[in-house]
């Protein structure tokens, strides 16, 4: 019998609701394999820390709700993050939520692809 472990991209949102300031309208991202690889991108992306994470609370930011079930209002989302992209010469970065830790990386071109197709804002 051969067995094979399940892929890191194995356990994703259902979709992940992106809402605020700058975007019209919210964007639903809703490719499960998609959102998958966006959070597998994300496991082993750099700490943001130093120059890059000063003065989070007055960039420009978008809230990830993230969905593991189905339905809902960005308020009853089981996670949430926040994306905050490219300003001025900062770089763009993510900050997830973690067991009530908060783990700001730098985002990776795979996911900044990711972001891009689904017409998020990459720079503010």
């Amino acid at each position: 019998m051969l067995l094979v472990a399940a892929p890191a991209h194995a356990a994703a949102p259902n979709y992940i609701l992106v809402t605020g300031s700058g975007i019209k309208r919210p964007i639903l991202m809703a490719n499960w394999g998609e959102n998958g690889a966006l959070l597998s991108a994300l496991v082993y992306a750099p700490k943001a820390k130093g120059d890059a994470v000063k003065e989070l609370a007055k960039r420009p930011r978008f809230d990830l709700a993230m969905f593991w079930g189905w339905g809902g209002r960005p308020s009853q989302a089981n996670q949430h993050g926040w994306f905050y992209p490219a300003h001025g010469s900062k770089p763009p970065l993510i900050v997830a939520t973690v067991n009530g830790y908060d783990f700001p990386r730098l985002v990776p071109a795979k996911a900044l692809k990711i972001f891009a197709r689904h017409h998020v804002p990459l720079r503010a």
